[in-house]
């Protein structure tokens, strides 16, 4: 009952606010998130991929898969540049700016999928790791326990990788609005459709939304009924 009763809290506490990204991206596979196990060595391969596009180099020995151990290496990787480009400070060119929070990026979600792993390891799951190959993970298929919040965490990240924003809406339950758009596209006059994608977005998510929360409201109250 605690633990029906946390999942509950945390999906009301989702549902108090809207995120919309608008994201430039040069190739568009358009799959569904793979298992999650598959998911988290496609997040460990990208930001591989992102820090090593930054020059910034591997581990003697570096661990290529998807488990805490990857992570902790991805987590370590870009926290050493961060580091290094805090100490230039105001004499940061453009894109090393850029740099920089794509890094703080890959540094935070290396640290939330490693507190996946943390929890799995405490609760006492033997596979509560992910150092697998994608061959073991299809004949080994390893029990992976993840909670409804976690799996929506690795779907974020997994969905978002090291993409470029360039237009973010969130929308508040108290009705408060923040949209944060990249200066680049602000000051050229020919991204035009880009905002009007954007705001479509806006406008589904909204739709969405209402109808989402109608569906809850009536799920909960059937559920209050059978418990009391």
């Amino acid at each position: 009952m605690q633990n029906f009763k946390e999942q509950i809290h945390k999906i009301a506490t989702d549902l108090m606010n809207l995120e919309i990204n608008t994201i430039i991206k040069p190739n568009i596979e358009g799959v569904k998130m793979p298992n999650p196990r598959h998911a988290l060595l496609d997040v460990a391969k990208m930001f591989d991929y992102e820090l090593t596009r930054q020059g910034i180099s591997r581990f003697e020995k570096h661990m290529d898969f998807g488990g805490r151990e990857s992570f902790d290496q991805l987590r370590e990787r870009a926290n050493r540049t961060i580091i290094e480009l805090q100490k230039k400070g105001p004499a940061l060119t453009p894109e090393e700016g850029s740099n920089l929070l794509m890094l703080y990026r890959i540094k935070d979600k290396s640290d939330q999928i490693k507190s996946i792993f943390n929890a799995l390891e405490r609760k006492g799951v033997r596979t509560w790791d992910n150092e697998y190959s994608r061959l073991e993970i299809e004949e080994k298929e390893p029990p992976f326990p993840l909670t409804p919040s976690q799996l929506v965490l690795i779907r974020k990240i997994w969905e978002l990788g090291t993409e470029e924003i360039v237009a973010q809406t969130v929308i508040q339950m108290d009705g408060d609005v923040m949209t944060r758009v990249q200066p680049k596209y602000i000051s050229s006059g020919n991204h035009g459709v880009i905002f009007k994608l954007h705001n479509e977005g806006v406008a589904t998510s909204i739709s969405f939304w209402k109808d989402l929360v109608g569906v809850v409201k009536d799920f909960f109250i059937s559920v209050v009924k059978i418990f009391f």
